[in-house]
This record gives structure tokens, sequence and C-alpha cells, in this order.
């Protein structure tokens, strides 16, 4: 062997020696178990403020009441339309249908609503 295999060999075994000298050390669990005096948890825990009561919150379903209100409105809009004979034009058809639709839409959504929380 020469000098310069021998040299290669070394600082190879010297590099895997390296590598498992830190993979001991990183794997090692640190002992601070004297560090840490033994009530410190009871300590923290006394510091910590009592837990006080938190009030409930009512919900105030105000979208669903202001949905009714829109139902009404439009059932509303629909007899006075309907009354006035406001159809007679294509644009009054129109506006009806419109009406109509939503108001469907609106009486379907909420009764699937009553119907689910019942």
């Amino acid at each position: 062997m020469s000098g310069d295999e021998m040299r290669l060999e070394t600082s190879a075994r010297e590099a895997r020696e390296l590598d498992d000298r830190i993979q001991r050390e990183l794997e090692r669990a640190p002992e601070i178990s004297e560090m840490i005096p033994a009530d410190f948890a009871a300590r923290v825990a006394a510091k910590v403020p009592a837990r006080r009561e938190i009030p409930e919150i009512r919900s105030t379903n105000y979208g669903r009441m202001f949905t009714w209100v829109g139902l009404v409105v439009l059932l509303a809009a629909l007899v006075v339309l309907a009354a006035q004979g406001f159809v007679r034009s294509t644009v009054g058809l129109a506006i009806e249908w419109t009406l109509c639709v939503q108001f469907l839409a609106i009486a379907v959504w909420l009764g699937a609503r009553l119907w689910r929380s019942s």
C-alpha cells in the first residue's frame, strides 16, 4: 500500500468514527432531571388561574327571521300584482313568474330546514 492509499483509508475510518460519535450524541437523551426541581410542575400548576364559567351564547337566528320576512313580502307583492292585473304585459308576466320562483325556492328551503331540525 502506498502512502496515499493509507491516508485515504485512515481518513475514511476517521470519518466513519466521527459519524458514529455524532449519531450516538444525537440519539442520546439529555440528562435534565438534575436541572429541574422536583416540585416544578406543582408550582407552575399553582400559578395557573382557576377556570371561570363561560356564559352560554344564545343563537340569534337573524338570517332565518329575515328570510321569513322576505317570504311574507314576496307573498304580499304577488297578491298586489295579481290584484292589479299586472300580468297583461310580457314584462309583468316575467316579474310575476320571477317572484313566484323566488317565493317557492325560499319556501322549500325554509321547509327543508324546519323538517331537518325536527
